[in-house]
């Protein structure tokens, strides 16, 4: 039994960080890109001082480090798999330090299991492990000083260092110290000067930072590492967090590390083992919100212009919201399937077209892409820099940065475009990129044959307009005018009255499609085009001027049979009609 239990014990963590490892890239490897997206790493040293240059700042920096590597998605499970894994040994290493009671194993594990719970929420940030693990290998390296005099010499130099590299973690490290100098220290005198020393120590460390950096409010410098993306509201389970480090370890001074019948020391490892697990993967599932990651999903897809893997993922769950609409929907008009096709999925009117502008760094960033690959090129500019400015923690946005390029190239503002291409210049995984376009710069021939760049400026607006939330028909209307062969805001703009459940301006706006010779007149269009006209003349179905299907027609016939003489019409026609334009005017 015994051997089993070295055996497994010895497996444990890599069984762990298997865990870890597959769930960040299976089930959520989209919250992991988020993260990369909304960040910039620089390797330069103006970088790093800047960054350095509050407490908990290097932690901060290399978080952003690791973090850079989350645009691979696996790359970045892999590396949030090492960071807990690194927790929970360091953890269980300085428990055994301080008693090799083995039956305790698995009270290591909660810290970890507890860190992954929290990064469910991607509002939580890398720096803020790193940080951790800075102040529990300090407080390892302690165990290894045996003469009081210079361990204690150590804990007082180690606090302001580790209160700079990273942050409020310094109390995992000064609170641990302290609690062991006074089981090593009997006297009260002892007691009274380890204590007095450190607590002098953090608030001397406290202070000076608020001396140097008097722009931040004091709450800020006591966390010093970004944990949280959010500044202002700093959750308390940040403080939870320290405490999981700091208890579980020190608890091995009081829970037996010897028992008198074997058995019970079996028992204690089972029941323990099976209460970490059943409530670590209890909190996890709660914790995991699919429907964030859904519009991660869709919002990657559109941002690498994956359109088929966006297609294919609605194909096997239709998106709901208005955000991973949207992006279904581009993807359908950029793989020339929109107006065939968007009604078969799940449409929630216009919002599900083009979102509504928010003063936030997470929707501007996804309408910003229709607005882009539709040439409205200053709006998708004005919409990457609001959604960069709007970060609450202050950073920039690697992909804010390289859209911000690529709509000064298009514009022709080749100054501009430089700066952020020297930006990206000094980044690990933009700089390929950014070398690949600097040739582009005031080379007009060369622009205008990209198959992109070249296309946009082409189909860009080149006239004054008020940018209007109300008037997005007028807007569309107006990009459409300019060029009559522009294929997607035609098919945006019949799209938005579709929605709109506007039928004259859709018929009216319809003619402006004849300069785009359709092979066949899309079903969406022959479904609107024909109920139109059925509520408008009789005998429909021969005098319609338009080219329908024999298909629309006795569809149509079938529906309007089965609308009229159902007690329950929508839930009779929803099996073989949800996916018609007409279900969707009825009943959406």
């Amino acid at each position: 039994m015994n051997k089993f239990f070295n055996s497994l014990e010895k497996s444990l963590p890599f069984v762990f960080g298997l865990c870890v490892f597959l769930y960040f890239g299976l089930v959520y490897p989209h919250h992991v890109h988020y993260q990369e997206q909304f960040q910039l790493f620089l390797t330069t040293p103006a970088f790093f001082l800047e960054m350095a240059a509050k407490p908990g700042g290097i932690s901060d920096y290399l978080g952003t480090f690791l973090t850079q590597f989350f645009l691979f998605s696996w790359t970045g499970a892999a590396i949030i798999a090492l960071l807990l894994t690194a927790m929970q040994w360091l953890i269980q290493t300085i428990s055994h330090k301080i008693s090799p009671a083995r039956a305790w194993l698995a009270l290591s594990y909660i810290p970890s299991v507890f860190y992954w719970i929290l990064l469910c929420n991607e509002n939580f940030l890398t720096g803020g492990v790193v940080s951790i693990l800075v102040a529990l290998c300090v407080w390892l390296l302690y165990f290894h000083i045996s003469k009081t005099s210079f361990r204690k010499l150590y804990v007082l130099f180690a606090i302001p260092v580790i209160y700079w590299i990273a942050g409020g973690s310094v109390i995992i490290f000064a609170l641990g110290c302290l609690t062991l100098e006074w089981f090593k220290d009997r006297s009260a005198r002892g007691r009274i000067t380890a204590t007095a020393l450190i607590l002098l120590m953090l608030g001397l460390c406290f202070f000076t930072a608020k001396m140097m950096q008097p722009q931040y409010p004091f709450a800020r410098l006591v966390y010093g590492t970004d944990f949280f993306r959010f500044p202002k509201s700093y959750p308390a389970w940040v403080w939870v967090m320290w405490l999981f480090c700091l208890i579980i370890p020190l608890s091995r001074l009081v829970l037996p590390s010897v028992f008198k019948k074997p058995q019970n020391q079996t028992m204690t490892r089972v029941i323990t083992s099976l209460v970490i697990v059943c409530m670590g993967t209890y909190m996890i599932v709660i914790n995991t919100d699919t429907a964030k990651e859904d519009i991660m999903a869709y919002d990657h897809y559109v941002r690498m212009q994956q359109w088929d893997k966006a297609i294919a993922r609605a194909d096997r769950n239709t998106p709901s919201s208005p955000l991973s609409v949207a992006c279904l929907n581009l993807s359908l008009c950029k793989s020339g399937m929109m107006s065939d096709n968007m009604f078969r999925y799940y449409q929630n009117g216009p919002e599900g077209l083009i979102p509504t502008f928010a003063r936030d760094f997470t929707i501007p960033m996804v309408t910003g892409e229709v607005y882009y690959h539709l040439g409205f090129i200053n709006t998708a500019q004005r919409f990457a820099f609001e959604a960069m400015e709007s970060l609450p923690n202050y950073w920039k946005s690697g992909r804010a940065l390289k859209r911000l390029a690529e709509t000064n190239l298009i514009n022709g503002q080749y100054q501009v475009a430089l700066k952020y291409l020297n930006i990206l210049n000094n980044t690990l995984f933009y700089k390929a990129w950014a070398n690949y376009v600097t040739p582009f710069l005031e080379d007009e021939a060369l622009i205008d044959g990209h198959p992109e760049w070249g296309n946009l400026r082409k189909h860009r607006t080149k006239t004054d307009f008020f940018d209007s939330e109300q008037e997005k028909d007028m807007m569309l209307g107006i990009l459409l005018q300019q060029d009559l062969t522009h294929y997607m805001a035609y098919e945006y703009l019949l799209a938005y009255c579709l929605l709109t459940k506007d039928l004259e301006r859709f018929v009216q706006y319809f003619p402006l499609g004849m300069e785009l010779h359709y092979a066949r007149l899309p079903y969406s269009y022959q479904e609107a085009l024909l109920y139109h006209w059925s509520m408008n003349h009789e005998d429909p179905f021969r005098t319609v001027p338009y080219p329908i299907s024999e298909d629309v027609m006795r569809n149509l016939a079938a529906y309007q049979n089965l609308y009229l003489n159902s007690s329950d019409p929508e839930e009779v026609l929803k099996k073989n009609y949800s996916g018609t334009y007409w279900y969707y005017l009825h009943f959406r």
